[in-house]
C-alpha cells in the first residue's frame, strides 16, 4: 500500500512537540531542508538532547559513526514517544540507518502504545502490508479507528482501503463518505468503486471517477474506458471517450489499459486509423508488464493473418508464452499448428504433447480428442 504523507525524516510534524523546540522548515517531499539546518554550536544548549541529535542525524555533513552515535543517543529515549517515532522513521526508509522493518513496526508500536497519533498510523500501514511481520488487518482497523474517530483524514483514507482490500464496501461508504469534503483521487476511487460494487448512486461515483481521472489517477481512467466501451450503468456507449480515458492511464504502463486499448483498437481500426502495428505494440507492451492475455491474442493475430500477414512463426512463438501461463486455449491451438505442419515441419509426437498439457489444463475440446484415442 502507497503511504500517503509519509517523510521518514519528519521533525515532529504533528506529534507532541518538544518545549523550546525550533521549527524546521521542510521541502515539499517532507524532507528535511539541509539548507537550514546549518547551526552554530554555541546555540545548541537551547535545543532538547532529541532535536540536537536529530539536526546531527540530517545534516549531510555528518559521519556515519558520528550518526549512528545520535541515533544511539535517541533510543535511550525510550520514554519520548517522538524519539520512538523518529527512530521508527529512519529504519522504515533505510536511507541514513540501516533498513530495517521489523525495528521500525517495534518502535512504530510502542510510541502509539504511548498515544502518539502518527505512530497509530503508520504502525497500521505495516499491519496493513506485512511489513517487519505478519499482516494484521484487525489490529490495523482498531489503530485507524482510533485516529479516524479523531478527524484524521490519511487514517480515514486507510481504514477506507483497509474495508476496500476486504470487500466490505458498506464500511468504505460509512468511512469516507464522513470526509467527502476532503476526497484525494484515491479515497474518491474507493468510494465511487464501493458504489459501483452495490449499484447505488451510481451517477455520482462515476462523478467521482472523473475527477480522480482529472487529477490523472490511472485506475479511474481504466474503469471509466469500461465504462464508456460497454455502456455500463446507462451511460451511452462511446469508444471514443473509452480509447481517450484507456490511452491515459496505459501512458503509466498500466498493463490491463494496455490491452483493453489494443482490443478496443482492433475493434474499432478508426480509432487507431487502422494502422494494426499500433495495437500490437500495445499488446506487446501489456505483456512486457505482465499481462498474460496480452500474449494469446498476438499469436492469434500473427495466426489467423486476418489483420496482418500470416506469421507461423510468430504465432507459435507467442502461444508458447501464452502457454506457458498455462492457457489452454493456446496449448491446444500449438497441438493444432503442429499436426497440420503450419510453418512447421508436421509431428504427431509434438501436437499429441501439446494436446495433453491442454488437456490437463482443462480444455474440453483437448480431453474430447483423447478420450477417443
Amino acid at each position: 500500500m502507497k503511504r500517503l504523507i509519509l517523510s521518514s525524516l519528519i521533525i515532529l510534524t504533528s506529534c507532541s512537540t518538544e518545549k523550546n523546540e525550533l521549527p524546521v522548515e521542510t521541502e515539499p517531499n517532507n524532507k528535511i531542508k539541509t539548507s537550514s539546518l546549518s547551526y552554530d554550536n554555541n546555540k545548541l544548549p537551547t535545543l532538547s538532547l532529541l532535536s540536537k541529535s536529530i539536526l546531527i542525524i540530517e545534516n549531510e555533513s555528518t559521519s556515519n559513526e558520528e550518526r549512528q552515535q545520535q541515533v544511539n543517543k535517541i533510543a535511550t529515549l525510550s520514554n519520548n514517544s517522538d524519539a520512538l517515532f523518529y527512530l521508527a522513521a529512519l529504519y522504515e526508509e533505510g536511507k541514513l540507518v540501516p533498513l530495517s522493518e521489523a525495528k521500525a513496526r517495534k518502535l512504530y508500536k510502542q510510541a502509539a502504545a504511548m498515544d502518539h497519533p502518527l505512530a497509530r498510523y503508520y504502525y497500521a500501514l505495516m499491519l496493513i502490508d506485512g511489513r517487519g511481520g505478519n499482516i494484521l488487518h484487525d489490529k490495523a482497523e482498531s489503530y485507524l479507528l482510533m485516529n479516524h474517530s479523531k478527524g484524521h483524514v490519511p487514517s480515514s483514507y486507510s481504514l477506507g482501503y483497509l474495508y476496500f482490500i476486504q470487500k466490505k464496501h458498506q464500511d468504505v461508504i460509512k468511512t469516507l463518505e464522513k470526509n467527502s469534503d476532503q476526497h484525494n483521487e484515491y479515497s474518491a476511487y474507493l468510494l465511487a468503486i464501493s458504489y459501483l460494487e452495490l449499484n447505488i448512486k451510481t451517477t455520482e461515483a462515476i462523478n467521482l471517477l472523473h475527477s480522480s481521472a482529472e487529477k490523472d489517477h490511472q485506475f479511474s481512467h481504466l474503469i471509466l474506458g469500461d465504462i464508456y466501451r460497454k455502456g455500463l450503468y446507462k451511460t451511452p456507449i462511446n469508444t471514443k471517450k473509452s480509447y481517450s480515458h484507456l490511452q491515459a492511464a496505459a501512458k503509466q504502463d498500466n498493463p490491463k489499459a494496455l490491452y483493453e486499448l489494443a482490443m478496443l483498437g482492433i475493434e474499432n481500426l478508426g480509432l487507431i486509423n487502422n494502422d494494426v502495428d499500433i495495437a500490437i505494440t500495445q499488446l506487446k507492451s501489456a505483456d512486457k508488464n505482465g499481462y498474460p492475455e496480452a500474449s494469446f491474442e498476438l499469436a492469434k493475430i500473427y495466426d489467423q493473418g486476418d489483420l496482418i500477414k500470416q506469421d507461423f512463426t510468430q504465432a507459435i512463438y507467442w502461444y508458447k508464452k501464452s502457454a506457458s501461463h498455462g492457457n489452454n486455449r493456446a496449448m491446444y491451438n500449438l497441438a493444432s499448428i503442429y499436426i497440420n505442419g503450419d510453418g512447421v515441419d508436421s509431428s504427431i509426437e509434438t501436437a499429441e504433447y501439446w494436446l495433453q498439457q491442454s488437456a490437463s489444463k482443462g480444455n474440453k475440446r483437448a480431453i474430447d480428442i483423447l478420450s477417443k484415442e
